[in-house]
């Protein structure tokens, strides 16, 4: 069976299941870097402007073709969508209107040319070797958080120049997302942390029948981590994102925040786009070669990420006496 004819048939079976008072949508969605995926929305037929989850196909088929058959997939995607369906009544059409929108436009950063074809249809801005795009963040206790890309199409709707939207994104994203700066090993501490509350909270399931409590202490559970942590330096390194973890590269344009970055760890600073959620801050300690900082970016975008979360293979520079990031094209260090 095709692609072409896997879609097809998972529209049918919709249909079937859900009777003709739903209307199936098939659509195809460009994502970061070129990526295409192809989704499947439901909607009533007398509320299509309700909020709806778009079911992506391609990793249904993908499981289809290694051998699951073909009536459970199509139970699995029915399952997918009554788990993650919004049962309240959450209409779009406040969409419509920018006044009811922009207080919540925000940016975010991608590669300039693995998007050309995707910017031909949105409005940005050209930084660096990337492009700031726009998009509306919402947050709600239904779903929790979610985002719509803006395009030209929204644009002209909303009858905004490209001043308006840039004003209004600059503003708020800061405001909205904010930024916070970690050193990597109070991250590994966290997720740590995460982990070993994890492993105690399932032993102490295991045993609620015994009566046995095995949760730790907070001065047990620092303990447990000094013994994991033993013996390791102080990371050089530094992970700069925003709140929520979520399109976090954007950071490096607030401004002043690289400033107050730099003035924090009292030097300039290499940037490395460790992907679209968040970059690498390390401290310039006289590198003579920008070479090793932009292989490790490269093998890290080839082997570690998803396509679609790759930001730039560059490494950038903050010089704090020019007060600006640039491209850190030559191999010896920018000053």
């Amino acid at each position: 069976m095709t692609f072409e004819q896997f879609i097809e048939k998972a529209a049918c079976t919709l249909e079937q299941h859900y009777g003709e008072k739903y209307q199936i949508r098939i659509v195809e969605v460009k994502k970061n870097n070129g990526l295409r995926l192809h989704g499947l929305s439901i909607f009533l037929q007398d509320s299509p402007n309700k909020v709806s989850p778009t079911i992506y196909l391609d990793e249904y088929y993908s499981r289809y073709m290694s051998g699951i058959s073909l009536s459970e997939t199509m139970q699995d995607i029915i399952r997918t969508y009554e788990a993650h369906t919004v049962k309240d009544d959450i209409s779009m059409e406040f969409f419509l209107d920018y006044e009811k929108v922009r207080d919540r436009v925000v940016y975010k950063l991608i590669n300039y040319e693995m998007n050309k074809e995707l910017l031909q249809e949105i409005p940005y801005i050209p930084f660096l070797d990337l492009a700031v795009i726009f998009y509306y963040y919402m947050e709600n206790e239904v779903f929790g958080t979610a985002s719509i890309l803006i395009y030209h199409t929204h644009m002209k709707k909303w009858d905004i120049s490209m001043e308006r939207l840039t004003a209004d994104a600059e503003y708020n994203t800061p405001r909205v997302l904010g930024y916070r700066l970690a050193n990597m090993e109070d991250i590994v501490r966290e997720l740590l942390r995460k982990e070993l509350e994890k492993k105690f909270s399932k032993k102490n399931r295991c045993r609620q029948g015994d009566g046995e409590k095995e949760i730790p202490t907070d001065e047990v559970m620092d303990k447990l981590m000094e013994c994991y942590l033993e013996g390791q330096d102080e990371s050089p390194m530094y992970v700069l994102t925003n709140r929520n973890s979520q399109n976090g590269a954007a950071c490096i344009r607030y401004p002043n925040v690289l400033k107050e970055c730099a003035d924090r760890l009292g030097s300039d600073l290499y940037i490395l786009p460790s992907s679209i959620h968040e970059v690498i801050l390390i401290k310039d300690y006289g590198i003579d070669d920008a070479d090793v900082l932009r292989n490790m970016v490269k093998d890290v975008n080839r082997t570690q990420l998803a396509p679609e979360e790759v930001l730039s293979d560059q490494v950038y520079y903050y010089s704090r006496k020019r007060g600006r990031v640039e491209l850190c094209e030559n191999k010896t260090r920018v000053k």
